[in-house]
């Protein structure tokens, strides 16, 4: 493992700080998040987020930390805000690392560092929500103090503990109540399944909660004052609490959607791994075969074993706790499953290091992960092929992504096929640390225009005077909110609102989704000169 601190440092170097600052704004939450952020600084405000004026309960003000941050930095990049959620979520990348290394070894400490951050779920997460990368960062504070409680040395227990919860009470103010208490509910199933002797008196649950609902209480003591009802009625749904609510029944296949996707590669053998560490279970269960909460390392290596396989039972109950969020929430997005990821990376990490030590033992598994990744690789290349037929400029750069999909999904089998199962084992990384490189060097700037309106304010600037206003047929995108620095005004009768707000060229700029262009000619009363078109906005002007 001489080489592993270089070779998780080109991991990180490529999966979460390449091209950064290459595409502007994405309207997907991005865009929105960065104009509270601005609100936040302008109105100096630190009680309650606002948009547009207007109290937004999706998440605790403190939520917004990482996007204020970067707007300090830069008012209109998002590269800095950008690199502000990659250093959070490589400081999970590394919290993860030391929590196998100190419960499965060194060599599991680096497997699973690599396998966290070429999960996909990962750079999308640290390119869209840091929210979710800060509360998961905390939470897995939070699991690695229970885990340390109940299979760790005596010395420095309270320490550890009054950390974890500490961490816990900042993830309720920064995230909300369920990124805060899955980590307790992992901790629950696996004291309910184990048993473990003095599991609860290990981990001093009322002492926790004390610490959890101080750090909480001031804020939301404070926004229940000033808001009532309508921020009660939010608050149980941060981070997510504005989304849209979809069918309760798809909670659980949602759930399980996206830590499939959001794991990939590795999901292809997290059966495997979690098969491989719950080989112990029923041996766990018996009474004075589980680890004893807190007792001290033995030298026994019987000892030694039951207490890792105990470990990985607890990380297979964080595993099934961090998805439960997923179906609560109103339609999550796939950054929400992420704070599954880290059990998943640790029980793959622990599989790769055991795989290390003796691939044939482990070559069955191995080769039915590597059939699986082989499967889902060529139906994600078929699924670029058929998009990029499509996708007009974006093409070329799905095809190429479509081409490193298959070539990387098939390199593991290909490897394992001819006996070299650990290289195999560490092909696996590929997938996403070349995919992603080529996802934000190539793909999302051919793309740019369907993910925000930054060309439409550009063009906008270029040809309309000064103090043009720009008038909408809806609400404006918030990424046009960044961009376009002019008087956005939503018009209720389309013809009156563009005579009224005539430029100093006598004209009058709209812009609107293309699926409304025929409604907007029909209802301006006089002909559209078009200025730009883009899949997201459309630029026009009228003489009315």
């Amino acid at each position: 493992m001489r080489f592993a601190p270089l070779a998780l440092a080109v991991l990180c170097a490529a999966v979460l700080f390449t091209g950064l600052g290459h595409v502007g704004f994405t309207d997907e939450g991005e865009a929105r998040d960065n104009e509270v952020a601005r609100e936040l600084i302008e109105r100096r405000e630190v009680l309650t987020p606002l948009d547009a004026h207007e109290p937004r309960f999706e998440k605790p003000v403190l939520g917004y930390a990482l996007e204020a941050l970067g707007r300090w930095m830069s008012p209109t990049s998002a590269g800095p805000a950008r690199a502000v959620r990659a250093i959070a979520a490589l400081a999970l990348v590394l919290l993860t690392g030391s929590i196998a290394a100190r419960h499965f070894g060194a060599r599991a400490g680096w497997c699973a560092a690599a396998a966290l951050v070429t999960m996909l779920g990962l750079p999308f997460a640290a390119r869209t929500d840091g929210t979710q990368v800060l509360a998961t960062l905390l939470a897995w504070v939070g699991c690695a103090g229970y885990a340390d409680a109940l299979f760790g040395r005596r010395a420095g227990r309270d320490l550890r503990l009054v950390t974890a919860y500490g961490a816990l009470g900042a993830a309720l103010v920064i995230a909300g109540p369920l990124p805060a208490t899955w980590p307790v509910a992992g901790l629950a199933l696996y004291l309910r399944l184990a048993r473990p002797e003095g599991g609860w008196r290990a981990v001093r649950p009322l002492a926790g909660l004390a610490i959890v609902i101080g750090f909480a209480l001031p804020w939301y003591g404070a926004m229940a004052g000033i808001h009532g009802a309508p921020f009660l009625a939010h608050a149980p749904f941060f981070p997510y609490g504005t989304q849209p609510r979809g069918p309760w029944f798809a909670g659980v296949p949602l759930a399980m959607g996206f830590l499939i996707v959001a794991a990939f590669p590795w999901s292809a053998l997290l059966p495997a791994a979690a098969l491989h560490a719950a080989m112990g279970w029923r041996a766990a269960r018996r009474p004075g075969t589980g680890a004893a909460p807190g007792a001290a390392h033995a030298v026994d290596p019987a000892t030694i074993e039951r207490r890792e396989e105990s470990a990985a039972h607890f990380f297979i109950a964080c595993l099934a706790a961090a998805l439960v969020p997923i179906a609560i929430y109103p339609r999550p997005p796939l950054s929400a499953a992420l704070p599954a990821l880290p059990a998943a990376a640790l029980l793959c990490g622990r599989f790769v290091a055991h795989l290390i030590e003796a691939p044939q033992r482990l070559r069955a598994p191995l080769a039915g992960a590597c059939r699986m990744l082989a499967l889902i690789g060529s139906v994600g290349a078929i699924g670029c092929a058929v998009l990029a037929a499509r996708l007009g400029d974006g093409a070329p750069a799905l095809r190429l992504l479509g081409a490193t999909l298959l070539v990387t999904s098939w390199a593991p089998l290909l490897t394992e096929l001819i006996g070299r199962g650990r290289i195999a084992a560490a092909l696996l990384v590929m997938p996403v640390a070349i995919g992603v490189p080529v996802v934000a060097l190539e793909m999302l700037p051919a793309i740019e225009d369907s993910l925000n309106t930054r060309s439409v304010a550009e063009a906008m600037t270029a040809v309309a005077p000064p103090r043009a206003a720009l008038v909408l047929v809806e609400p404006a995108p918030p990424s046009l909110r960044v961009y376009a620095h002019r008087q956005l005004v939503v018009a209720d009768a389309l013809a009156a609102t563009l005579a009224a707000h005539r430029a100093a060229d006598g004209l009058a700029y709209v812009a609107f989704r293309p699926a409304r262009e025929r409604d907007v000619a029909r209802n301006a009363g006089t002909p559209l000169e078009i200025l730009t078109r883009t899949p997201s906005l459309v630029l026009a002007r009228v003489r009315p």
